[in-house]
């Protein structure tokens, strides 16, 4: 009985700390150091179907050749994995599609918290296979839909 009570104690404080070990890996870049995981399953995985991003031309008035996606311009960009970013991302695009009423508030707040000043940027709209994405590395965009200077309220398309 007392060999019993002693394992289910190893074991629950085994599971506590691997599960608040998982937690503390948010704070690294990966998310994950194999084999504790964050517990945030599917985190890193994109969804599928059509999808807006932002290709980066200039950085802080630097040259980026060739030009890279805002979620891979890692030493660029402070956070590039930053859902917030994305979500701005996306509103962007489908207001530069729908609603361009909405397009400069977008801008804004993108430029304002997200893009190093002196940047210039694209919307594109992205075709997000996941498996082609996979098999091939690289995203196939579907459309261009304009360029854009941080700061500057014309867009050069």
């Amino acid at each position: 009985m007392r060999e019993y009570r002693r394992t289910r104690k190893f074991v629950s404080w085994f599971l506590a700390a691997y599960f608040a070990g998982g937690l503390l890996t948010l704070l690294l870049p990966q998310m994950e150091v194999f084999p504790v995981y964050s517990w945030f399953l599917f985190a890193l995985v994109p969804q599928s179907g059509p999808q807006y991003g932002l290709l980066l031309h200039h950085v802080n008035g630097r040259d980026l050749q060739p030009a890279v996606l805002y979620q891979q311009a890692e030493g660029w960009i402070s956070f590039p994995h930053s859902v917030t970013a994305f979500k701005l991302t996306q509103q962007l695009g489908e207001a530069l599609e729908k609603n361009p009423a909405d397009t400069p508030r977008c801008r804004e707040l993108l430029e304002k918290n997200w893009l190093p000043p002196r940047t210039r940027y694209e919307v594109i709209k992205l075709n997000a296979d996941p498996i082609l994405r996979w098999k091939t590395g690289r995203y196939d965009i579907v459309r261009r839909l304009g360029t854009f200077d941080c700061g500057n309220t014309e867009g050069v398309r």
